[in-house]
């Protein structure tokens, strides 16, 4: 087990237990005291006299505790106990869980492990995860955290696609290996990450990889094999066919839906009801797999340590051509299908790290970081996509009779075989290195300094492919091919020291300045090639080439101060300041202030607190702070595009017109946050509680106004004119039931709220419409991207069951529901048995308070002609959605997205001594998993959970998109 050690106030190392004792060198003599601390145990103080070299053994016994005060966290001015912070700072102990959590990204691990922290993943293997804390603070902006591993910024954009590979983009955050990491710290709001500075007023996420520890070399290696499958229930598809009654066509078979009934156009014959889903022989859906294979080993001496972590993971989703369609295109093209086409999805990753930590001297410590990860994904067209499997699945109408313009049947797809559209090839392949080296100097036993430099090194490539003669027909079927290569590239430079003063018996002072560097970079190069020869995969083979390029750099400068007093270590007060100046601001705007004004006071061991047996601790903490969020690279500037004219309409002549006014007075947007709660623990610390109430005020929000027609070529421009607002409470409930030496079983309870309204569009500014068809509506009083619409009541007056144009009532354009979750709730116990050998622990977690967008269904009432409602015998309800949505009203299907999902199981167990023995093991353990094993919901789509890519303004709605996966996994542990 991991502890971390400090000499008076300064950390030492980490070290390894060796039944039960851990072993320290000490540059020093004489009396020292040690304060040993442990994340999930009480921290406690020794004193330890050591003379010369001779070894000196302390016998220190941790008490257990679920939350520590005393634990010690990271932070940007270096290492912090959790009493002294005023803000709240989920600590999530990863290296003790990963073994034992279905979890495959970095998504996954953090969802339902904090309050305030949602997490929304997409259900295609290797599709992103969209991580927001406490809300969404802008409209213009990215609302996700900022990512540090390692002290070192690192990219961590959803959405991550040049072309919009497959519908469903990637996230580089979930690049990351959860294996490799030792913790995560969430740190939520800019009351807590003021000195993080521009960009972090979303929070920050930091994360600390694994680290050799001084002993004998261990080795851990493990394997993974699972099974993923499709639980999804997919809508029902209905078709009505009739006899035409008058006109030139009448007594033939045509399309007859309810409101051609009422007015005698046709006569209903039969209705079809069905799916593609529900027959074997055309459904795309199979079994995916997954395997995961990997290897670790550390050790070290006193002075080196070193960490070497290797995995191989191999993922296959569940998306299959059907083998009728594998027969089809086999005969036509006389050879057998690439297994690109034939399985869609999948994901193929190498993982690579390699930590070092060396004490250089005995006041000077180095820490190299090297990873590096090499991944190649493909993924299916899909989401909102005319050409998508999803689509072309559920999108059009549920008839026996078509074909298409070759005559091949079409089986019930909307346009095209499956066959065709899974020839279309979507393809990312990424090499990242995330390294970094941390030097930490004590030239005194007061003065800490540090300095780290890293860099966050992505190149990309996407490619799609269509070849020749292949893919949906009339849709490039001459062949088309778009490769666009990307080279992500952020670096980071942060120097601060920290001086430690005990000014008097009772008080304490801390000073910490720093300085911190950041530099974005991002280059595409990119190219369209059309009308490719047959076996051609190359654009300089195409008949038609366009090639295009661009290139965004954003450079960020900060420095701050933070002066922290404490009183007898029971009363922290903590003052900061923190300056930036960035190169995506205005040329008119120099920098920004961000001001920090926290207190955390330990009240329980104050005399006039009355003493208890059953509370251990209380602490009150408040604090107020601010941060930022960074304009867009070119938000602020004025520039030109290029375009060609055609002259006498005989030649293209090149110019250029003005593509943006540029704003040069430009700032970032500005959120503050007061935040206040309490800490407590009772019964001997098996609980405690934290509560939290937070209110963020963002101001200076980017709105794009729009401009004066008169200026040529420009409609409007980002003005710092817009204000949004988050509040909401925070609850974390850690209990110990039961502890004793054969059984344990203990529960944690996370919950949040959080009420989002925009304040101010700025003066003249009209409410700005969002989401698929404008069904959100961005309006000062309400949240945003909430979902608007106008309101209905029907009547059917003749009393015939179906309803008619003449039969609706519309309202005004009102506001239905916010599409964001305003409640959340997670519930994790751990059951422990038979010496705690078996371990069973689980997650089920709720989201409440939103509506959702049934897009899938709107599409299929409005222009699939395949929903319930459009056809008679259908309740009225259904059929008044379809006659509004025929009205291009669709507040029909904004339905109830609240749900309660039974996220995880997990069942470990710790094999026999002597089984392990056998295999030169020291320990052998056994893990079954189960993730997305059931959900409870109202809404009648397909899952409350899909999305449509990766974006707020389409976050929260059902459109063709790739429902949850459910996955079971069996994996082996084995120490050496």
């Amino acid at each position: 087990q991991q502890a971390r050690v400090l000499v008076q106030g300064t950390q030492v190392g980490s070290l390894t237990a060796e039944n039960g004792r851990y072993t320290l060198r000490v540059p020093t003599s004489g009396a020292v005291v040690l304060e040993v601390s442990r994340i999930g145990y009480e921290a406690k103080k020794v004193t330890v006299t050591i003379s010369g070299t001779a070894p000196v053994t302390q016998d220190v016994a941790l008490t257990q505790a679920a939350f520590s005060l005393s634990a010690v966290v990271t932070t940007v001015t270096g290492q912090q106990r959790k009493v002294e912070l005023a803000n709240a700072t989920t600590q999530i102990a990863v290296a003790e869980k990963v073994a034992e959590l279905p979890v495959s990204n970095m998504g996954q691990l953090l969802s339902g492990r904090a309050a305030g922290v949602q997490v929304v993943s997409a259900g295609a293997t290797g599709a992103g995860s969209r991580i927001r804390i406490r809300g969404q603070a802008s409209l213009s902006l990215s609302n996700e955290p900022v990512v540090i591993i390692d002290g070192v910024r690192m990219t961590s954009t959803s959405g991550s696609t040049a072309n919009g590979v497959g519908g469903s983009a990637p996230s580089r955050l979930d690049d990351l290996n959860p294996e490799e990491i030792e913790n995560i710290e969430v740190i939520k709001g800019p009351s807590a990450a003021t000195l993080y500075g521009t960009e972090a007023a979303n929070g920050v996420i930091n994360i600390t990889t694994k680290r050799g520890k001084a002993g004998k070399t261990r080795w851990n290696v493990y394997t993974e094999n699972g099974a993923i499958t499709d639980p999804n229930t997919y809508p029902l598809m209905y078709y009505g066919w009739g006899t035409q009654l008058s006109g030139a066509t009448a007594g033939t078979r045509v399309r007859c839906p309810a409101i051609s009934i009422a007015a005698s156009i046709c006569r209903a014959d039969s209705l079809r009801v069905g799916n593609a889903f529900l027959i074997d022989s055309l459904s795309p859906v199979d079994q995916g797999a997954r395997q995961q294979y990997g290897m670790q080993v550390s050790g070290g001496t006193d002075r080196v340590q070193f960490f070497v972590a290797g995995e191989t993971e191999v993922e296959t989703g569940i998306y299959k051509m059907p083998d009728i369609e594998i027969n089809r295109l086999t005969a036509e093209r006389a050879t057998g299908l690439p297994s690109s086409q034939i399985r869609p999805n999948a994901l193929d990753r190498n993982s690579l790290r390699a930590n070092l930590t060396a004490l250089i001297t005995p006041k000077a410590t180095l820490q190299i970081s090297s990873g590096f990860i090499s991944s190649r994904q493909r993924l299916p067209q899909n989401e909102d996509n005319g050409n998508g499997l999803m689509v072309g699945m559920l999108g059009g109408e549920w008839r026996e009779d078509l074909r298409d313009g070759r005559g091949v049947p079409l089986l019930g797809y909307r346009a095209f075989p499956m066959g065709d559209i899974l020839s279309r090839t979507n393809t990312q392949s990424t090499n990242r290195f995330i390294n970094s080296a941390q030097l930490r100097y004590e030239p005194t036993s007061w003065l800490q300094t540090r300095a780290i430099l890293g860099m966050d090194y992505a190149s990309r490539v996407d490619n799609e492919i269509n070849l020749f003669d292949q893919g949906p027909l009339g849709v490039d079927r001459a062949g088309q091919v778009e490769n666009d290569r990307g080279e992500i590239n952020q670096q980071t430079v942060d120097l601060g020291a920290t001086g430690t003063k005990q000014l008097t018996s009772w008080l304490n002072s801390k000073t910490s300045v720093g300085m911190q560097y950041i530099r974005n970079y991002f280059s595409s190069t990119g190219g369209t090639g059309q009308g490719l020869p047959p076996g051609a995969t190359t654009i300089t083979a195409a008949a038609v080439r366009n090639a295009r390029q661009s290139t965004d750099e954003r450079r960020t400068l900060g420095y701050y101060v933070e002066q922290q007093f404490s009183f007898n270590d029971k009363l922290f007060i903590t003052a900061a300041m923190r300056r930036d100046a960035a190169s995506a601001f205005g040329k008119d705007f120099r920098a920004v202030n961000y001001p920090k004004l926290g207190a955390s006071w330990v009240i329980s061991d104050q005399g006039f607190f009355p003493a208890t047996n059953w509370i251990n601790t209380l602490r009150l903490r408040a604090t107020y702070g601010a941060s930022g969020q960074i304009p867009g690279a070119t938000d602020a500037l004025r520039f030109f595009s290029p375009f060609g004219t055609t002259i006498s309409g005989t030649a293209d002549q090149p110019g250029v017109s003005l593509g943006a006014l540029g704003n040069s007075t430009l700032r970032p947007e500005y959120s503050a946050e007061t935040e206040a709660g309490f800490d407590l623990t009772m019964f001997d610390g098996k609980s405690n509680f934290e509560f939290t109430y937070y209110d963020k005020n963002t101001t200076d929000a980017l709105i794009e106004r729009r401009v004066a027609p008169s200026i040529a070529g420009v409609t409007s421009r980002f003005e710092n004119i817009g204000n949004v607002r988050n509040k909401g409470f925070e609850l974390v409930y850690n209990q110990k039931v039961v502890s004793t030496d054969k059984i344990g079983l203990d529960f944690v309870l996370t919950g949040s709220t959080n009420e989002n309204e925009l304040i101010t569009l700025g003066e003249g500014v009209s409410a700005i419409p969002s989401g698929n068809r404008n069904t959100q509506l961005n309006a000062p009083g309400f949240p945003l991207y909430g979902l608007w619409g106008r309101t209905y009541t029907y009547n059917d007056a003749n009393g015939d069951g179906i309803l008619v144009a003449g039969e609706m009532t519309y309202g005004a354009n009102t506001f239905i529901g916010p599409s964001f979750p305003t409640r959340e709730l997670a519930f994790t116990p751990t059951l422990e048995l038979f010496g705690r050998k078996l371990r069973i622990s689980g997650q089920v977690d709720s989201k409440w308070g939103m509506k959702k967008l049934n897009n899938t269904k709107r599409h299929q009432c409005q222009a699939g002609f395949s929903c319930q409602g459009l056809y008679a015998g259908a309740p009225l309800e259904e059929q008044a959605k379809a006659v509004a949505a025929a009205a291009s009203v669709f507040t029909g299907f904004y339905e109830d997205g609240s749900f309660t999902r039974f996220r995880e199981l997990s069942v470990s167990y710790q094999m026999p001594n002597n089984w392990a023995k056998a295999l030169k093991a020291e320990r052998w353990n056994l893990v079954l998993t189960g993730r997305n094993l059931g959900v409870w919901t109202p809404f009648t789509g397909v899952d409350p959970e899909t999305t449509v890519g990766n974006d707020d303004r389409r976050g929260n709605e059902e459109f063709f998109s790739t429902p949850p996966m459910r996955y079971f996994t069996f994996r082996m542990n084995f120490n050496f």
